[in-house]
């Protein structure tokens, strides 16, 4: 029996329910016009089955996989995938990774300046070079990515922040998938990184079908207040080929919190407790360039944990300073 067709409302976005991905999909594109879309999708995922049905309704798909890990060169590379192949839209479909890369593809689809600059002066963004996007999500870490900030890594290696109501996606649907229960313990985990174990334990009691409700709570938050734990995740993922889940379990682990969440956390997302020592390996040197305006997240605690020094960070010179300083490195 088909779940029944709905919108939840709250949160960043209102997520519709009740629906096959490409349902979800054809009625957000079709209406609108949109002839040509860009998929983002995760390597797992139902892409392959999904293309068929889309195009059979007439539209247009150019696949695009993530390629893991949310950095600049990524971005890149799949905004030039959407304007190769004259793409008038972009479908995110998946978990956090997806969604985080599809919803920053249609941001930059328009822009005239590089993302870090855009971080260092957000004010340079044009929002009329936005391109439309639909977030598919189909787990909880895509539910709670739809929000309005993003932690990337840059050419050097070094995590910033972009937060602008603008990456938050056009549109929203929420189409779960079997086996993809580990999504419950990330979204926890990403609550209690931004500060809240209240939401983070919700998470993990909640029956199932209050979990998206929640998870849109977790999206605005995170859209206020990203964690240390979130930063090294990512930094782990690009620049290490990490696995994300183990290192934001390991060093949440590490700095302390509720010990019902945490061992949650722990058995869920590092069962084989090897993220701590993978965190001994994480090339840091890319943290000396940190810029206190495109990243304004306290990572200190997680530096302390390490055993490193806490890099100096640069003075930034005036207005632009921190982009004009790396465009001339």
């Amino acid at each position: 029996m088909a779940a029944e067709t709905g919108v939840i409302w709250g949160g960043v976005v209102a997520l519709r329910t009740g629906l096959s991905a490409a349902q979800a999909i054809r009625s957000w594109a079709l209406p609108r016009g949109y002839r040509r879309l860009l998929l983002v999708y995760e390597s797992g995922s139902r892409a392959d089955d999904l293309v068929p049905a889309l195009e059979d309704a007439g539209l247009a798909v150019f696949p695009f996989e993530h390629p893991g890990g949310a950095s600049v060169a990524s971005v890149a590379e799949a905004v030039a995938a959407y304007h190769f192949d004259q793409c008038e839209a972009v479908a995110a479909l998946g978990g956090g990774a997806a969604v985080e890369l599809g919803t920053l593809t249609g941001f930059m689809a328009g822009q005239h300046q590089p993302l870090p600059d855009l971080a260092a002066a957000p004010d340079r963004v044009d929002p009329r070079g936005v391109g439309p996007c639909l977030a598919v999500a189909t787990d909880l870490s895509g539910v709670v990515a739809l929000g309005g900030a993003r932690i990337l890594i840059d050419d050097r290696g070094c995590p910033f922040q972009v937060r602008d109501a603008l990456l938050r996606p056009g549109a929203a649907a929420w189409c779960p998938e079997a086996g993809r229960d580990a999504a419950r313990a990330v979204a926890a985990a990403l609550a209690l990184d931004a500060g809240d174990g209240v939401l983070s334990q919700r998470l993990i009691d909640a029956p199932a079908e209050t979990l998206p409700h929640i998870a849109l709570d977790v999206a605005a938050l995170l859209e206020r207040s990203l964690g240390p734990a979130r930063v090294f995740a990512a930094l782990g993922e690009v620049a290490a080929e990490l696995p994300p889940e183990p290192t934001l379990a390991a060093i949440l682990q590490a700095l302390g919190g509720p010990q019902g969440i945490l061992s949650f956390l722990s058995d869920t997302l590092d069962p084989e407790g090897g993220g701590r020592a993978a965190l001994d390996g994480l090339p840091l040197d890319g943290l000396a360039h940190l810029d206190p305006a495109t990243l304004p997240v306290d990572i200190s605690p997680v530096l302390v944990m390490l055993g490193r020094d806490i890099p100096a960070r640069r003075r930034r010179g005036g207005r632009g300073g921190a982009a004009r300083g790396r465009r001339t490195k």
